[in-house]
């Protein structure tokens, strides 16, 4: 009778037997370890990151932001005004603090190397458009996140050569690639709960780029394991070893993540995201079935993963809101989307995934800006989530025709109306898009809120908000949020807007809420400064629209950021020297000219006006 199987003898079927010529040290006992020495630096990494995040964790906790935006309360109905929060003192060291300078200059030089970005050289290939893409996408990097990839990609390699002989026994690479495995999922990971992962003073967005270049360091690990490999198996003439069942499992695996990065590519993600999406997500659990069979040593780094993916999506889920909006085209390209009933739980500049539920967007889900503050006695503010969607896609598209099609409006949404405005856009007395419209009601399911300002500008005595496009919905929250610190008693006096936009039908559209806010902030004595550029301008230049303040000023040009943020600098004749905030929202570019334009001051400069803060928001895939 055959003695049923152990544990022991299956996973024995798995591991080759390695000619005594070639066994150069018991490679499942020793590289093993070094999985463990690569867990422990970067758990390490991890936690003094956490360490680090503690002053940006104390001061959230005492202006009140720390959890402010976790989840997204609703409503019974009755309209509730969010009361301000205290005014609380600053918690930068003051002008008249004696280590404030020395602070200041020691922050200054940091964030000089953090934000400096390389200068893009200029390519040209297959018409310009993915060679752009190409030159963007890898150029784009800030000097410290270049230095944490090269950080990252050093501990892996030096984890998988030193006291490795590859050429003789290539498992070692292996190894380390199934150890990095959490790590890739651990920076995928979106839920916040109960503090975000990596800095706490950063969210999802912010640290994706390591996510992508730890896939990448992972596939020259299993590129290395399977490489050398491969290359003994055909140099020694063991060619039986190639065709061997764990051989083809292993290139099973190796062809799953090939295609993973292949499809995670900028240009394909830009040109077919959905395709990505979908290729990252089924390849992704392709690979792990067949890493599981390659070797039963993958699965003790297999299980941690789908525990923490599971973590991440229970947390999602239960932040999920399913509620009714109202859709209103308010130009040709421009949809606002209002979400009723929704009274905190989430802070201007925060950004939710969006579903449609009708027709094919139940299957997409995009991220919008939270554009305007939580209602208080004060600002007016319309109960609910405010978002704007500009048409630059197939969904966007669709959403903007939905919200267009007043022939399919429901009954019971405001019959009467619904009636008045068909047969005045009957009579030519109408347009389909404006705020006069009736508005589409549909179903949406809400994810979220992530992200957000990560400045507290209560520190700062001015604030300047460049946007470039639809950047402006980030700025629209910016606005609110200095409106909701000044309201509380500390805050910025001034914050000046520059807005660089194609034409002037966005502008016209978003016109009556920036003047709005212009109101608003006039109320608490903050100065809000509109400077608007065209980047395609007509001739002649066409007027400010009528709805805009009077201090708006128009311009046939793009402007040079570093200008305009070194014109923003306090001085001791504005008021005491208080400090500057920049935002910086939009395409890539403009956000990296943004971070090269603050990252160009001089130390003395940005001691002397009181520090500089920058955040920045890239709008890209």
């Amino acid at each position: 009778m055959t003695p049923s199987p152990t544990p022991a003898s299956l996973g024995e079927r798995f591991i080759p037997v390695i000619p005594t010529e070639f066994q150069v040290y018991d490679s499942y006992t020793v590289d093993p370890q070094w999985q463990i020495k690569f867990t422990i630096i970067w758990t390490s990494i991890l936690a003094f990151t956490t360490l680090l995040s503690v002053p940006y964790i104390y001061r959230s906790y005492v202006n009140g932001r720390l959890y402010s935006g976790l989840s997204i309360n609703e409503s019974d109905g009755v309209a509730k005004a969010s009361s301000p929060s205290k005014p609380t003192g600053p918690s930068r060291f003051g002008t008249g603090h004696p280590l404030s300078k020395p602070v200041r200059g020691a922050r200054a030089v940091v964030q000089s190397l953090a934000l400096w970005t390389l200068p893009m050289p200029n390519l040209t290939w297959w018409k310009g458009q993915v060679g752009d893409c190409c030159r963007r996408a890898y150029f784009s990097l800030g000097l410290s996140q270049i230095g944490i990839i090269l950080a990252y990609a050093g501990i892996v390699v030096a984890c998988f050569v030193t006291g490795a002989q590859l050429s003789q026994n290539s498992n070692r690479p292996g190894f380390l690639a199934l150890a990095q495995l959490p790590v890739i999922i651990v920076l995928s990971l979106k839920s916040p709960l109960p503090l975000p992962v990596f800095l706490p003073s950063l969210s999802y967005e912010h640290y994706n780029f390591l996510h992508r270049w730890a896939g990448r360091v992972l596939f020259l690990s299993v590129t290395v394991h399977g490489g050398m490999w491969l290359n003994q198996f055909i140099t020694t003439d063991q060619y039986d070893q190639v065709w061997a069942e764990k051989t083809k499992r292993g290139m099973i695996a190796y062809g799953l993540m090939g295609g993973i990065v292949i499809t995670s590519l900028k240009p394909v993600r830009r040109i077919c995201y959905q395709l990505f999406w979908i290729a990252h997500v089924c390849l992704f659990v392709g690979f792990f079935a067949a890493v599981s069979y390659h070797t039963p040593y993958s699965r003790p780094w297999i299980y941690p993963c789908v525990a923490i993916y599971a973590y991440d999506l229970v947390v999602r889920m239960i932040r999920y809101r399913v509620k009714d909006a109202t859709l209103i085209p308010v130009d040709d390209t421009l949809t606002m989307i209002h979400v009723p009933d929704c009274d905190s739980g989430w802070l201007p500049t925060q950004h939710v995934l969006l579903r449609v539920m009708k027709g094919s967007g139940i299957f997409e889900s995009h991220p919008f800006t939270i554009t305007n503050a939580p209602s208080s006695s004060l600002s007016s503010t319309p109960r609910g989530i405010i978002l704007y969607a500009k048409v630059c896609g197939d969904w966007t598209r669709r959403l903007h025709s939905l919200a267009r099609d007043v022939a399919t409006l429901e009954e019971e949404e405001d019959a009467e109306e619904r009636e008045k405005f068909i047969q005045d856009e009957n009579e030519g007395k109408a347009s389909v898009g404006g705020m006069e419209h009736p508005g589409k009601r549909v179903t949406v399911m809400i994810d979220g809120p992530y992200g957000g300002l990560k400045l507290d500008l209560g520190e700062y005595e001015a604030v300047l908000l460049v946007a470039g496009g639809s950047g402006i919905t980030f700025v629209l929250g910016a606005i609110e949020e200095a409106i909701r610190v000044k309201e509380a008693g500390r805050g910025p006096s001034k914050v000046e807007v520059a807005w660089v936009v194609r034409d002037m039908t966005t502008i016209g559209a978003l016109a009556p809420t920036l003047l709005h806010l212009h109101t608003i902030g006039s109320r608490l004595d903050l100065s809000i400064i509109y400077n608007l550029y065209l980047s395609n301008p007509p001739n002649p230049l066409p007027p400010v629209p009528v709805a805009m303040p009077t201090s708006t000023t128009l311009s046939p040009y793009r402007p040079e950021v570093a200008q305009l943020v070194r014109e923003a600098l306090p001085t001791t004749q504005d008021g005491g020297a208080g400090g500057l905030a920049v935002v910086a929202c939009g395409p890539e570019g403009i956000v990296m000219e943004a971070k090269n334009a603050v990252a160009g001051l001089g130390v003395v400069e940005r001691v002397d006006c009181g520090g500089v803060g920058f955040h920045g928001e890239c709008y890209n895939l």
